[in-house]
Parts: structure tokens; sequence; C-alpha cells
């Protein structure tokens, strides 16, 4: 193997945790992102006489990425939660410099998506805003224990998918 491509490969497999969390970012889902990142590097391989070495391999490779992720996206325009192109712009800007996400993090995010509306607005409701239990009483007209309970729940529910995640990537 030339040793341009030798030095490409390094780079672009020291890339993957940074890919993998950015494309995550854009399109809110761990499977699409590992499909989206697999594309990513299959188009990078073919471009790699491209890439100068002088220049950052990040932002060139994210560059890849967040045209593979519009790709998908386009593809799947039909689905109604599939995020638009502004959307997916200004989440390119807000995690573009954003450091690695570990899979923890990555499956967190894919498990709250499969959350039920209610309770992924109870869970946002809790833990963004400083949200209190308080609150989330005086807003659902429950008391302090049955509130209490239903976030427990869907905790515990979290922690299983989340588990289940880290246990199917590392198989």
């Amino acid at each position: 193997m030339p040793d341009a491509d030798r030095e490409f490969v390094h780079q672009l497999t020291e890339a993957q945790g940074s890919l993998l969390g950015y494309l995550a970012s854009l399109l809110g889902n761990l499977h699409d992102a590992r499909d989206v990142l697999q594309a990513t590097n299959l188009a990078l391989w073919e471009k790699r006489t491209e890439f100068i070495t002088e220049a950052k391999f990040g932002p060139w490779a994210r560059r890849f990425a967040y045209y593979e992720a519009l790709a998908l996206i386009r593809d799947r325009r039909r689905d109604k939660h599939v995020f638009d192109d502004d959307l997916v712009e200004q989440l390119a800007r807000d995690s573009f410099d954003q450091g690695e996400e570990d899979e923890r993090q990555l499956a967190l995010r894919d498990c709250l998506t499969q959350l039920h509306e209610d309770q992924r607005k109870l869970i946002q409701q809790r833990y963004s805003d400083g949200g209190s239990i308080r609150q989330l009483m005086q807003s659902s007209g429950k008391k302090e224990s049955a509130v209490k309970v239903r976030l427990m729940r869907i905790r515990h529910a979290l922690l299983l998918c989340i588990e289940a995640k880290m246990e199917a990537g590392n198989a």
C-alpha cells in the first residue's frame, strides 16, 4: 500500500468516532448514522487523491458526511419524522466543532427517539431548563409519587435500551 494511502487510512480510522457523533447529531438516529458513515467512508476513499495532506482531515471528512446525510434525508423525505434541510444545516453548524461523543451518548440519543411522544416530553421537561418534580406535578395535575414513578419507569426503559444498543454494538 502506498504511503499516501496508508496515511489516509490512518486519518480516516482516527476520525470514525467523531464522524459518527457528527452524523448522529444530524440524523438523530444511531442506526442511520452508522449507515451514512459507511457511505461517507466509501466516498472519502474514492476521493482520497483529492485530499491535501496539509489540510485538516476532520472538516474535509465532515463535509462529505454532511452531503451523505442530506442524500439519506432526501431519499426518506416522505417520512414525516425526517429533518428538513434547514434543520440539518443548523445542526451541522451547531455540532461542527463538537468533540467526539461516546457510544453511550449516541445510544441514549437514539433511545430517546424511540420513546412515545408524551414520555419524551416528560423527560425533556424534567431535564432541560432546570425542570423540577414540582413543575411536572403542576403541569400534569398528578401527585408527586405518580410523577416520580413515571420518570423512574421511563429512565429504566432508557437504561435497558442503551444497554441493548451497547451490547449490539460490541457484538
